[in-house]
């Protein structure tokens, strides 16, 4: 069995992705003056962070022509976390003026996460290549990280960040940081089509619009909701029988019946009517007894032309008194 090469685990490194909202939707002229500014603003917000060497001595710098990923020194994290994204907001503020008069809005994700790096040839590659790069990449383009600036004023939310578990774990639940863990809000992260899933903490420097009104989990994507299971096809129906308990007087089959079943009907038998009924019974109009049969029990309402006279077969208390 041959045995894979391996060339240890790599070099554990921070891992800085940003990537720029609707890159695309600017034209060819705002895209590439895009490009040529992003590098300055942000080492300029690490400038304005006090962490001039983010920027200047990173390990490595992957231009992907809508973002970068930047590779940096681990100690470094604590300090980005505290700081790097506020500075990061509060410079592309401060130019937010002079590009709206090119048509640019510039709005940024920033992703931050720890993990090993392997050793790569620069002159060959412009970043190594791993698990931690890929995630790091997925992590800034979820949903739920486009979600808050696509709920925020473009205006005043200009940055949007999430951290790892591994940053989460390492550097804010560890005690390095000052910002403590409450200011972060955990969500779910999934790109289904990437093949990939992980939580990611949430948070924005400078939150506006919606994400004031509702908060930063009411404004994630919808999840899509479960197919609801398919109905079980109905019994086949085999030979049916009677089951009648209680008092019974007409019935139509559907099955075993149980309890009491009551007749309030009016049938016609050899030219006669008869009407049966148990407590109330209405019979309609233009109803003749005549010298026919009627059997009734209970009361008996009339609507319409009803004979109830001597040959009705009604015997009144008048009729009973004479005889």
């Amino acid at each position: 069995m041959e045995q894979r090469r391996s060339d240890g685990l790599g070099r554990y490194t921070g891992i800085m992705a940003v990537d720029v909202r609707r890159f695309s939707a600017h034209d060819d002229f705002q895209q590439g003056k895009i490009a040529d500014l992003l590098l300055e603003v942000l080492r300029q917000a690490a400038d304005r962070a006090a962490i001039p060497e983010l920027l200047r001595e990173e390990v490595f710098r992957a231009f992907r022509g809508d973002g970068y990923l930047v590779g940096f020194d681990p100690e470094l994290a604590p300090q980005v976390v505290d700081r790097y994204c506020e500075a990061l907001q509060e410079e592309l503020r401060s130019r937010a003026g002079g590009l709206r008069a090119f048509g640019i809005e510039l709005r940024l994700r920033v992703s931050l996460h720890l993990g090993p790096v392997g050793s790569f040839d620069s002159l060959l590659q412009d970043s190594p290549s791993g698990q931690a790069m890929v995630e790091s990449g997925r992590m800034v383009d979820a949903a739920p990280v486009r979600a808050l600036l696509d709920h925020s004023d473009p205006e005043v939310t200009l940055v949007a960040a999430v951290l790892s578990e591994e940053v989460m774990k390492h550097v804010v639940g560890a005690g390095r940081t000052a910002r403590r863990p409450s200011e972060f809000v955990a969500a779910p992260l999934e790109i289904a089509a990437k093949d990939y899933s992980g939580t990611g903490f949430l948070r924005v420097p400078a939150p506006s619009g919606e994400l004031l009104r509702s908060g930063l989990l009411q404004c994630l994507p919808e999840q899509d909701e479960p197919e609801p299971a398919a109905e079980p096809d109905p019994a086949p129906v085999g030979p049916v029988h009677n089951e009648v308990r209680g008092t019974a007087g007409n019935v139509v089959q559907a099955g075993h019946v149980r309890g009491g079943i009551h007749d309030h009907s009016m049938r016609a038998d050899n030219g006669g009517t008869t009407v049966r009924g148990e407590g109330n019974a209405v019979a309609g109009r233009d109803v003749d007894q005549s010298s026919r049969e009627q059997t009734f029990s209970g009361k008996f309402r009339g609507g319409g032309d009803l004979n109830l006279g001597d040959g009705s077969g009604r015997r009144t208390g008048r009729d009973d008194r004479a005889r």
